[in-house]
């Protein structure tokens, strides 16, 4: 396990360089099961700590630098690649199943030695913020859940053996994006693209493993048990901490049906609306980031 005292510090000027404020920040690493996890670091201990989870259409946790860097005036903010993803190794069992990923979250929980932090979950993670609270009721404090589609699962490639997509060039992979209903920003910035690929003797692929749906490990060495489906219907009675939803309103994720449940099942749960599509946190930043304060505030 790396010593936290240890991790690289993030220079300014190469944040100043990709357009981001210069707020100094600290990267870290930790184990977690047969993968490495990569994490961004802000601020300093304060109120409540704030865990940011990206989603699966978004691709790493670069996406959140400025929104975690701002909210972390009053306490620290970590944002991490989930397996698969960005600066995190791939699985080598191919191990991208609810179990594995909700022990991500336990291990860096365990890693930063912090106490209920708060978790934000966008997109996919949304519902896996959602089944976090559920099964670990007494590891978090408050859950914040950012236009994540309930009812539908994650598009993507299921199972093994997916080929990487490779493109000729940076602008092929902006232009290939940008045809999207809800275009990754990695499809308007040539700078965050340049960032979500690696450069190839055949051209640029993803920084991400076409194998990151795969929901049943591989090899004889791993846990053969079950693997629970992430069905958010069912985990959602089970959470006792307290329920923050934030919808973008030119977004598809939240449906019609989706909301008339939420609100008749659920009144509890608080919401917040952003005049954005699917990602919030570069459409409307400042909205996101002022709902969330609002909520997070007294902690």
């Amino acid at each position: 396990m790396i010593d936290r005292r240890n991790l690289l510090q993030i220079s300014v000027a190469s944040l100043a360089s990709l357009g981001l404020a210069t707020l100094a920040r600290a990267d870290g690493r930790f184990a977690s099961g047969d993968v490495t996890i990569f994490y961004r670091s802000f601020g300093k201990p304060g109120k409540t700590p704030l865990i940011l989870m990206h989603g699966a259409n978004y691709f790493d946790s670069f996406d959140w630098i400025p929104v975690a860097e701002k909210l972390a005036t009053d306490r620290e903010v970590v944002c991490f690649d989930m397996r698969g993803f960005g600066e995190s190794t791939w699985s080598p069992a191919k191990n991208y199943s609810v179990d594995a990923m909700m022990g991500d979250i336990r291990a860096l929980i365990a890693h930063l030695g912090w106490r209920k932090p708060i978790l934000l979950g966008h997109s996919f993670s949304g519902r896996l913020a959602v089944s976090f609270a559920a099964h670990d009721t007494d590891a978090i404090s408050k859950v914040i859940v950012v236009d994540s589609a309930f009812g539908r699962e994650e598009p993507g490639p299921k199972g093994i053996g997916n080929p990487p997509v490779i493109f000729p060039s940076v602008e092929a992979a902006m232009e290939r994006f940008g045809k999207l209903a809800n275009p990754p920003r990695i499809s308007k910035d040539r700078a965050r693209a340049e960032q979500a690929l690696t450069k190839v003797a055949e051209g640029f692929r993803l920084k991400r493993d076409p194998d990151y749906s795969n929901a049943a490990p591989i090899g004889s060495a791993v846990d053969t048990r079950p693997r629970r489906e992430l069905n958010v219907w069912e985990e959602l009675p089970k959470v006792k901490a307290p329920m923050y939803f934030v919808r973008g309103l030119k977004s598809d994720r939240f449906t019609p049906d989706v909301l008339a449940r939420l609100n008749k099942d659920y009144p509890d749960i608080t919401w917040a609306s952003a005049d954005s599509m699917h990602d919030i946190a570069f459409y409307a930043p400042d909205a996101l980031i002022t709902a969330v304060r609002s909520f997070i505030a007294p902690s």
